[in-house]
């Protein structure tokens, strides 16, 4: 299903809003930058998962820097909202936000989370949900998983 898109004068705001928090961002103020792109989320319109692009792209950004912050709990309230904006509120069939849930989590050193979440990419989409640079989750899940004493299938 097709999203809409917001109209051209908040885009413009948003736009504006956004290119101040990548200014921040490039000069290594990542909270400063993170407190203005939260001003471009609160101008999207609700409900926020109704439209295309913004929604997702900021709510999936938002997980990645507050994993860089190490802030735990920041991170768990983006990625519940960002599998709300790509319309998997039981995350179970997003393959993008799994892997970004997954790899968050075995990047804040929750490795027991990550395991669980790389399980349910498994079974959804095999050895191919691990490709590219995400073959290093593949190893540690499936040593993981033999270490539990578990079998492939």
């Amino acid at each position: 299903m097709r999203k809409d898109k917001i109209d051209p004068e908040t885009t413009k705001k948003l736009d504006a809003i956004l290119k101040k928090s990548a200014d921040l961002f490039q000069k290594n103020a990542l909270r400063e930058s993170l407190a203005v792109a939260e001003e471009a989320w609160d101008l999207i319109p609700e409900p926020k998962e109704k439209w295309d692009y913004y929604p997702q792209s900021l709510s999936s950004g938002f997980v990645q820097d507050y994993v860089e912050l190490g802030d735990i709990e920041s991170f768990r309230k983006w990625i519940d909202l960002t599998y709300r904006m790509y319309d998997d509120p039981d995350h179970n069939s997003s393959h993008y936000v799994l892997m970004l849930e997954g790899s968050s989590l075995y990047n804040l050193d929750l490795k027991d989370e990550a395991f669980d979440v790389f399980d349910r990419i498994y079974n959804l989409f095999g050895r191919e949900g691990f490709k590219g640079e995400q073959t290093t989750y593949l190893e540690f899940y499936l040593k993981e998983r033999a270490r539990r004493g578990e079998t492939t299938r």
